[in-house]
């Protein structure tokens, strides 16, 4: 699936592909992952192994998005990048349901903007685009999670209708983090 758009973020417009990853985007893909080889943990949203081959990955993502071959736990999911002149720049994921491990940590949408990319609006524009793949997935209210220390994610989640629910330690990820709800039928 590939969907063209042209965000307007702020005052000026994001240029970018909605893309589901195919075997011509290898080495787009490398250059993506290599910019987060230096902080590994700040790459959400991408659940192959870093040294998959492209063929692996593209069937990895597409058995993922219509619910084969999971990992026990694993629901359901789809990811998308974001693309620029054959550069992708981010990547975002979408769990179709949620299950009470997810809403812990999580949630449904998760994504990251390689730093080269970052304070453009990609986010943004990623963000509202994914919301609306979430209607069509009966998706009616959505949870993002992100680090409290993350001021990037709690603007673009806010911006898009992100309420917050709760603000707490997180065992799992050894942090403090914000849980935020988006009712789609706002969005």
């Amino acid at each position: 699936m590939v969907t063209t758009i042209t965000q307007q973020s702020g005052s000026f417009a994001t240029p970018g592909r909605f893309v589901s990853l195919e075997v011509h985007h290898a080495s787009a893909l490398e250059a993506f992952l290599s910019e987060f080889d230096s902080l590994p943990d700040e790459l959400h949203g991408y659940f192959c192994h870093r040294n998959d081959s492209i063929e692996q990955v593209v069937t990895s993502l597409q058995a993922s998005s219509s619910g084969e071959q999971l990992a026990p736990g694993w629901v359901p999911n789809s990811t998308w990048f974001w693309e620029v002149d054959e550069t992708i720049q981010a990547v975002i994921n979408l769990r179709h349901w949620l299950t009470p491990s997810l809403e812990q940590d999580g949630g449904h949408i998760g994504y990251s903007v390689a730093s080269s990319h970052r304070r453009q609006g990609v986010a943004s524009a990623m963000l509202r685009t994914v919301l609306g793949h979430c209607q069509g997935l009966g998706i009616s209210r959505t949870l993002l999670i992100c680090g409290s220390d993350n001021r990037a994610s709690i603007r673009t989640i806010e911006r898009h209708g992100g309420v917050l629910d709760r603000e707490e330690w997180s065992k799992s990820s050894q942090r403090m983090q914000r849980w935020y709800w988006i009712d789609i039928s706002r969005t």
